[in-house]
C-alpha cells in the first residue's frame, strides 16, 4: 500500500510538505518580529541596561 506521491518519513505529499514548510517559516518570522519588539522594549524600559 505504498503511495508513490507520499514522501518518507512524514507521509506527506511534496505539495503538502511545501505548504507545511511555508507555515513553519511564517510562524518563525512572526516569533522573531515579536521577540525583537520585546527585546527593544526591555532595553528601553530597563534603566540598568543603559
Amino acid at each position: 500500500m505504498s503511495d508513490a506521491e507520499r514522501v518518507w518519513p512524514s507521509g506527506l505529499t511534496v505539495s503538502e510538505a511545501e505548504e507545511f514548510h511555508r507555515h513553519i517559516i511564517e510562524g518563525t518570522r512572526i516569533f522573531f518580529f515579536i521577540s525583537c519588539i520585546a527585546h527593544l522594549m526591555a532595553y528601553i524600559y530597563t534603566p540598568w541596561l543603559k
